[in-house]
């Protein structure tokens, strides 16, 4: 998006771009404290790494710039300033600042995300071929925007072994390690853990590891075994249940946006804990992660009216996450793999009789970003 129009004024610098619609121009004026932290040049910028070499601390507050000129064939801005020192920003650096543009950091815009409950379900579900996702760097970029689109993807014809998982993963990135080990199996005949995920009942959507300050962006299953009846997986997309609760109960969304909810993971030797609110959001106001597990929330107290509009709030997001129009249910069976935002997506189980047994692992969320970053930057 290149400018129409710059001008060095005593604020700082003017910026003009003409709206893409053929309306009302838009302007933004940056601070000249900030244009100076920001500049591009070698100077100011390691143009590898990002890395800032400019010095912030040692710029003079009331730093004022003698002039600007805009160089559109090269998408650049020279500011002049005095004593003859002179850096240049990039016009993009600038309608990203402005919001104009998709920041570098950000992976899509959030309205440009497909997201689904009752009456618009993902069908068909999106799916890969492992063949695809393993063979080339271009499989593995649809593969992960199926995930950033939908929240979720499955890998067809995925090879039934415990390395063939590993192999998979490795596709994104190393896998995060947890109480549970890196890789770890996963059937009601394990008997390592007592957690509610190694039994064959029955349990309702949920994310994991809300007892983790980091919890965990991606997880995988891949089916290595079945032999048996039910054990249906279940995919909820978490975001449109709190997009349809910010449109339509405002009051019980900001509850979920404020109340830190504890929650704690205890077997022998181990006990870990961490809390966040339901609905965490970044710095421009976008939704980024929804945490929800009620079967690892902690004991907390809170003032009484303050309670009640939790568990009011609480109450009404799961009323949504438990009605199984809003569900999509996938039989996993062997060749068949499963991967979803552990950010985004809540996901349960079926109960099922029989055998069950899956290989799996979690991916750190900045990973994921990283990987798909760095494989559309190449694309």
């Amino acid at each position: 998006m290149m400018p129409e129009h710059i001008s060095a004024d005593r604020d700082g610098l003017t910026v003009v771009w003409e709206s893409s619609g053929g309306g009302k121009s838009l302007t933004r004026t940056f601070p000249w404290f900030w244009v100076r932290d920001h500049g591009e040049d070698d100077n100011s910028l390691d143009a590898h790494t990002q890395q800032r070499k400019i010095d912030t601390f040692a710029i003079d507050s009331d730093i004022r710039a003698s002039s600007a000129s805009l160089d559109k064939a090269n998408g650049l801005i020279r500011i002049d300033w005095p004593g003859d020192e002179a850096t240049e920003i990039t016009t993009r650096r600038l309608a990203q600042a402005a919001a104009f543009e998709l920041d570098a950091a950000s992976l899509s815009d959030p309205g440009d995300k497909t997201y689904w409950m009752a009456g618009n379900m993902p069908e068909p579900v999106p799916t890969i071929s492992y063949e695809d996702v393993m063979d080339s760097e271009k499989g593995t970029l649809a593969w992960l925007e199926l995930i950033e689109n939908y929240g979720f993807a499955v890998v067809s014809g995925t090879v039934a072994t415990e390395e063939a998982t590993v192999e998979l993963a490795k596709r994104i990135a190393p896998a995060q390690r947890t109480v549970f080990g890196t890789y770890w199996p996963l059937s009601a005949e394990i008997k390592d853990h007592k957690d509610s995920a190694y039994t064959t009942q029955f349990l309702s959507p949920h994310t994991d590891n809300t007892y983790y300050h980091n919890a965990a962006g991606l997880q995988m299953f891949n089916c290595i075994e079945f032999d048996g009846k039910g054990g249906e997986s279940v995919v909820v997309d978490g975001f449109a249940l709190a997009r349809k609760m910010q449109r339509e109960h405002p009051e019980l969304y900001r509850t979920l946006t404020r109340v830190m909810v504890p929650a704690q993971y205890i077997e022998p030797g181990v006990h870990l804990a961490a809390e966040r609110p339901m609905f965490r959001h970044n710095g421009k106001g976008d939704l980024t992660q929804v945490s929800f597990n009620n079967y690892d929330r902690a004991p907390f107290l809170l003032e009484p009216d303050e309670m009640k509009a939790f568990y009011t709030a609480y109450a009404e997001f799961n009323r949504l996450a438990m009605d199984q129009e809003n569900w999509c249910k996938i039989p996993l069976r062997p060749g068949t793999a499963l991967i979803f935002n552990n950010w985004r997506c809540l996901h349960g189980r079926m109960g099922y009789v029989g055998k069950r047994y899956f290989y799996g692992c979690y991916h750190n969320h900045a990973d994921y970003e990283s990987r798909l970053r760095t494989l559309r930057a190449q694309a």
